[in-house]
């Protein structure tokens, strides 16, 4: 049985193929759980107006049940046993959904994509505007300090922010629920009998309360049991590892709340232990990706007027405001560590309007930051399209050795990018705009002044809409660090750099962007044709590859999710594109020098044949950026 999501409608276009499904709901957020299903699924989980929906896409097939009519009305104990909901005592406990695949992943010839096995709605009764994850440094670690989250690893685990001001952590089983489980008519009357929390999934609802505006964005991670010396003995300040989740919303000037939820027992409701007030209210939140302390505790904090800084939420501080009373449970303090500032605007663009649009003297607005290089380095994306990389511990190539270590941080009110860029198609605000003369002494009538406003260089009204993801791509050697993929979103321009790494070292060899160079990943490639029907882009996200050598094969690394309002779009790359054939060309070349059978003729046949093929649309070129 496939899911309730309609087949998607299939386009390709000269770079890539993709895949829309048109959904009845809206949508607000994505994410791509690191882990796969036991079956072999990705797991795509996306926040829409009554709750969450999970996918299971691709993997290992559903074993047809021996008699299809009958499945839903055992209650013998068998694997397939369906108990009344009439009452909770008689509810099914998630052991007794055991679904069972196919021996083998099978791939449809007329369907060259995964298709969606199994999807399954959570009902909240309130929108979910935003979700979080664990980092999949967490998830996937082999180290012994961290064999504590063997559970997690064996269920789906995430926060949602809700419209409702709650936040709640969810955990669910990784495989998809059996077509015998779903067909049950107590689900089929109503879909909201099995409200989340109740247990029908096999799913846990944790809620946690605090914030009295809807949360502007989540972000969690993982935390280990903490050992202190008492005389000659350890013991340890929490008992099992712990859940830490931050959240953040416009409540006063801005309010960070964090939560600290055991793995083992938990409470059905949760309040926070650390409560700090923001001078801004932020953009994005995220923890650390690293495994050792103390970065695992630090959490980037962005806010489009002041930067971004760092804080430290077991680093505590022992001040505390006075103004608070000294009885409130939430007497910690966490302390910041680092503050970094974007650049300012040209003065060309310091127009009395963006003045008052961006409330830092007209410091660039920062639109999303990310942790990156295993956080030891930080991208930030600007509202004018400019993207940079703030390398803190100097992981970049050519970073010096300052007094702090190897660190490559420098500036006081402005801090310098190590790595520096610029989006196409996002223009920098009030650039080649078309200008009109008006003298200064010409009274500004309302026609003068609509004429400004029509052809004037003005910039939006509004604040861009836009977000980076991040993911990591297996390398093609066991002994090589995994390579980072990275999508910018900004407005209507979608952007892919396919390997950090690469595209970082090729520019400082270079001094620019290596749009020349010979491997495909060394550039950025402009997302062309992203066909959202007119409809706002939500969202974006990466697919995990669990393939090795994706990068060096394909020109996307990995699959690209875009949300549109009502429509989840899947961009995936085909075949080789033209920036190969011309390293095709090349291994032909060495193949006829070795003394291979190919001659000039033989390899302008084969080059004529990738170009008929190119033409015909089963093949795409691909738009290369500087």
């Amino acid at each position: 049985m496939a899911g309730t999501l309609p087949q998607p409608r299939v386009s390709r276009n000269n770079q890539n193929t993709q895949l829309t499904y048109e959904l009845p709901h809206r949508i607000h957020t994505v994410k791509s759980y690191p882990l796969q299903s036991p079956n072999g699924s990705t797991i795509i989980i996306y926040g829409q107006e009554n709750g969450v929906r999970i996918l299971w896409r691709g993997g290992r097939q559903f074993k047809p049940a021996e008699d299809p009519s009958a499945a839903p009305k055992k209650s013998n104990g068998t694997e397939k046993a369906v108990i009344s909901l009439d009452s909770d005592d008689e509810g099914p406990s998630p052991s007794e959904d055991k679904p069972e695949f196919e021996d083998m992943a099978e791939l449809d010839p007329s369907k060259p994509y995964p298709s969606i096995l199994q999807s399954l709605d959570l009902y909240f009764g309130t929108d979910v505007l935003h979700l979080a994850l664990l980092p999949s440094s967490v998830l996937k670690t082999e180290s012994a300090s961290w064999r504590g989250l063997e559970p997690l690893r064996q269920k789906i685990v995430f926060t949602a922010s809700c419209a409702d001001n709650s936040i709640r952590l969810v955990t669910l089983p990784l495989l998809p629920p059996s077509p015998a489980s779903k067909s049950r008519d107590e689900f089929n009357s109503s879909f909201t009998t099995a409200n989340a929390g109740n247990g029908r999934w096999g799913e846990s609802v944790i809620v946690l309360s605090g914030h009295q505006k809807p949360s502007d964005g989540v972000s969690m991670t993982a935390e280990l049991p903490t050992q202190e010396m008492k005389g000659d003995t350890k013991s340890s300040t929490l008992a099992g590892p712990h859940l830490i989740i931050a959240s953040h919303s416009r409540e006063v000037t801005g309010l960070l709340l964090l939560f600290r939820v055991p793995f083992t027992s938990p409470k059905p409701s949760v309040e926070p232990f650390q409560k700090t007030y923001l001078p801004f209210p932020a953009k994005s939140i995220t923890f650390n990706t690293a495994l050792t302390e103390p970065p695992a505790s630090q959490l980037l904090i962005a806010d489009s007027t002041s930067g971004c800084r760092i804080y430290d939420y077991k680093l505590l501080s022992n001040t505390s405001p006075s103004d608070e009373p000294t009885s409130d449970l939430i007497t910690q303090r966490g302390t910041w560590l680092l503050s970094l500032y974007p650049g300012f605007q040209k003065s060309s663009e310091s127009t009395p309007q963006h003045i008052g649009a961006h409330a830092g003297f007209g410091r660039k607005t920062i639109v999303d930051a990310k942790w990156i290089s295993n956080g030891r380095a930080i991208i930030v994306l600007l509202q004018d399209g400019e993207w940079g990389i703030w390398d803190i511990e100097g992981v970049g190539p050519g970073a010096s050795q300052g007094l702090l270590g190897r660190q490559g941080i420098r500036g006081g009110s402005l801090t310098q990018f190590s790595l520096t860029g610029f989006i196409e198609g996002a223009k920098p605000l009030n650039s080649n705009a078309p200008q009109t003369s008006i003298s200064k002494f010409a009274p500004m009538t309302p026609s003068t002044r609509k004429t400004v406003d029509l052809f004037g260089n003005k910039g939006p009204s509004g604040p861009v809409r836009g977000q980076i993801s991040i993911i990591e791509v297996p390398s093609s050697s066991p002994t090589k660090p995994a390579e980072e993929s990275i999508v910018f979103w900004l407005g209507d321009s979608f952007t892919v750099i396919p390997s950090l790494s690469k595209y970082w070292s090729a520019t400082k060899s270079s001094g620019r962007g290596n749009m020349f160079s010979g491997t495909p990943s060394a550039r950025t490639i402009k997302l062309e044709k992203v066909d959202l029907q007119g409809e706002h882009c939500s969202g974006i996200e990466q697919i995990t590859s669990h393939a090795a050598s994706a990068i060096s094969t394909t020109a996307l690394p990995s699959e690209i999710i875009i949300l549109g309002e009502h429509r989840l779009v899947i961009l995936s790359a085909g075949t080789p594109t033209a920036a190969s054939r011309s390293e095709t060309r090349m291994a032909l070349v060495e193949t006829n020098a070795n003394g291979g059978e190919l001659d000039v003729i033989g390899i302008d046949r084969a080059l004529a044949r990738m170009e008929s093929r190119d033409s015909s649309g089963l093949l795409g070129k691909r738009r290369l950026l500087q």
